[in-house]
């Protein structure tokens, strides 16, 4: 195989980011649980589906970051496009609890297979060019942004395509533009980078290594990373509904996604900026302060929650559940650029894939466990309740993950990869 010239590799920075926006071109991801809902899920349900989701992950999610290392990125990316679509079309004809289910399942193939896999990509591509390349954190945070404004574009296209036809066309417009990922994929380039050796069990036992025993401060990137994406996580998934409960029109859902994501996008972009101004320290001290005001928030606006303050006009608590989903955005994207950062720049390119999988294997894993307890909060204690018990676990989690990485990380320089 000749190797990739200079062009064909800045072609790679610049594809990537492009497949970071089609795959997250999630048209009916702004209304997603009405759309079950539609179909008769509780919310309990709507946490069941999310669990089968994130359990395949959990199956899925080490041995495909794992081929990705073995077999090579592009091979990943074409199979985890391919699934994508299969996943949306499958999607647009399905009418019940089983038939979603079996989107879960695709669907986390597909996501599975590109986790890790794009980012690996892309500082493998980074390391290729040398310095031409800039910095892992830069293109990090352009690949988030270009992610999700995919993903606020998609909701506006939502917005229009609820305003059309209701709950029906946003499936069928995502089962066309979910092979858009396959398309671009199959123009990729392999850059060079080191691999790992021929012996399954060996390589096992190095990565495992690596990661949680050599060095004890990626261990603490790696969890702390593994706790706040979990935060963001139950945010989502439990946000429409909460927009249902303060009386939000299911017209505005789309608006509403779309500036929640360019939140992320723009958050994203900015966050080496702030990390090189602020210090590390404080940036990570700020991504476990914010899930916490957010779920104070959300408790405090949420119905049964607002009654502390009698006479204050319902449109003051919507606008503050709203705002306070804010934080979480905010939080996310520092989160996928900073933390991200912090691990990757300290894993060798051999096992960078899995490494990252391993990230989400965590917070799939521990979603497994928390989203139907918090479904079934919501369902039978109300979100004042739900949110408020958030708020309290992610403060005990702000002292025992991001409070001693802080301080870690500003004792200790940045390493060299493993």
């Amino acid at each position: 195989m000749t190797s990739p010239t200079q062009e064909e590799l800045r072609g790679n920075l610049r594809k990537v980011l492009l497949l970071s926006g089609a795959f997250m071109f999630l048209v009916l991801m702004p209304v997603l649980v009405p759309f079950y809902q539609s179909h008769g899920l509780t919310m309990a349900e709507v946490f069941q589906i999310q669990t089968i989701y994130a359990v395949a992950m959990v199956i899925f999610e080490v041995p495909s970051g794992y081929a990705s290392d073995l077999l090579g990125r592009k091979r990943c990316l074409i199979l985890a496009g391919a699934c994508y679509g299969a996943a949306f079309t499958w999607l647009a004809v399905s009418t019940g609890y089983w038939d979603f289910a079996g989107f879960a399942l695709l669907s986390a193939l597909a996501t599975a297979l590109r986790s890790g896999t794009d980012v690996a990509l892309l500082y493998d591509t980074v390391e290729a060019l040398g310095e031409e390349g800039g910095s892992g954190s830069h293109v990090l945070g352009r690949r988030l942004f270009w992610s999700q404004s995919g993903e606020t574009t998609a909701a506006f296209v939502a917005t229009a395509a609820v305003a059309i036809g209701g709950l029906a066309l946003p499936p069928i417009v995502n089962a066309v533009t979910s092979w858009a990922p396959l398309l671009i994929a199959l123009t990729l380039v392999e850059p060079p980078r080191a691999k790992l050796g021929s012996s399954h069990s060996d390589n096992l036992r190095l990565i495992a290594r690596k990661l949680l025993w050599d060095t004890p401060l990626v261990r603490q990137v790696l969890l702390t990373l593994i706790a706040y994406g979990l935060a963001t996580l139950l945010a989502v998934w439990s946000v429409q509904d909460y927009w249902r409960v303060l009386g939000i029109p299911l017209g505005w859902f789309g608006l509403l996604w779309a500036g929640y994501n360019l939140l992320v996008a723009l958050a994203g972009r900015a966050a080496t900026e702030v990390r090189d101004a602020w210090g590390v320290r404080r940036v990570v001290l700020l991504i476990g302060l914010l899930p916490v005001l957010g779920y104070l928030g959300f408790a405090f606006c949420a119905p049964g929650g607002e009654a502390v303050l009698e006479g204050v006009p319902a449109a003051v608590w919507v606008v503050g559940g709203v705002l306070s989903g804010c934080l979480f955005q905010v939080s996310r994207g520092l989160t996928q650029v900073v933390l991200r950062d912090e691990l990757n720049q300290r894993v060798d390119a051999s096992f960078r894939a899995t490494a990252n999988s391993v990230s989400s294997l965590g917070v799939r894993l521990a979603f497994a466990f928390v989203g139907p307890l918090l479904g079934w909060s919501i369902d039978t204690q109300g979100h004042a309740f739900a949110f408020g018990a958030l708020a309290l676990a992610f403060t005990a989690i702000g002292l025992v993950f991001a409070l001693p990485l802080a301080l870690c990380l500003g004792r200790e320089s940045r390493s060299e990869p493993l």
